[in-house]
């Protein structure tokens, strides 16, 4: 298991080093002149977040997200078998956008004012507060009691900062992928695990030794992610989201992955 203390500017750096290679690199392509050109769109997927991202039990990637990406690849070809889904975690998916390896983001991208420097966002879809999990039985009953705790994060995640901000005192360890964290937990390695509510719930509901606790905290949207400075795709992905939710696909998905537990808006 690979994990390290957090000192929150993982994501920090991430954003200064792409931002200086912006300001290097020449401008290349849109990500929908490449997805055309190839005849297939690549959208960076999770496979560790469910509802929105997992493996279905063929083993192929399924999710809210998933959805949303066959969406738009039927939109742009009339055939969502011509979509690609690349597994990307929270710490790979923005290198994965900037190495060509996807055209765009649909992975839980929570907006936050630090990406905007490297990225270009759609309008929400979403909106998603962090929530703790906890072994069943724990005395951690939410932020307030978390000082002196250890608390694991994912490596680029938001709680990462947001932990600093709501619980100073609290010992943030980060790791690569939810699977160590959940590990870490359930080994006592860690107190708690602060990751976003959609998922802490799922969570919860699948490990009977797992618990949600607390109330969530700082809720914020997820949207699309394309590269800096590619409006063309931009407004693109913003057409298509605008339709799925005047055509009823958005309300479909939202009521396939959530049933009655999310609103209008997408928030639990």
């Amino acid at each position: 298991m690979v994990r390290r203390k957090s000192s929150g500017r993982g994501t920090v750096w991430l954003v200064v080093f792409l931002a200086s290679a912006l300001a290097a690199a020449p401008a290349s392509a849109g990500g929908l002149d490449d997805a055309r050109s190839r005849g297939k769109l690549l959208v960076g997927v999770k496979t560790d977040f469910p509802p929105f991202g997992y493996l279905d039990p063929s083993g192929k990637p399924a999710g809210f997200d998933v959805d949303v990406a066959r969406y738009l690849a039927k939109s742009l070809f009339e055939d969502e078998g011509r979509l690609e889904t690349v597994p990307v975690t929270t710490g790979s998916r923005i290198p994965f956008l900037y190495s060509d390896w996807i055209d765009m983001i649909v992975a839980t991208m929570t907006v936050t004012e630090e990406r905007r420097q490297v990225l270009e966002f759609s309008d929400p879809y979403f909106v998603s507060a962090s929530l703790l999990l906890v072994p069943a039985g724990s005395p951690v009953r939410g932020i307030e009691d978390l000082a002196g705790k250890t608390v694991a994060v994912i490596e680029g995640s938001v709680q990462e900062k947001d932990l600093a901000l709501v619980a100073p005192a609290a010992k943030r360890v980060a790791f690569k992928n939810m699977g160590e964290a959940v590990q870490a937990l359930k080994t006592k390695k860690a107190d708690a695990l602060c990751q976003d509510d959609t998922l802490v719930l799922a969570l919860a509901k699948e490990n009977r030794d797992l618990s949600a606790a607390g109330k969530p905290i700082l809720p914020r949207p997820y949207a699309i992610a394309v590269r800096k400075g590619d409006l063309a795709t931009l407004r693109w992905v913003n057409e298509k989201l605008s339709a799925m939710k005047k055509d009823g696909s958005y309300d479909r998905l939202r009521e396939k992955y959530f049933g009655g537990a999310v609103g209008k808006e997408g928030k639990p």
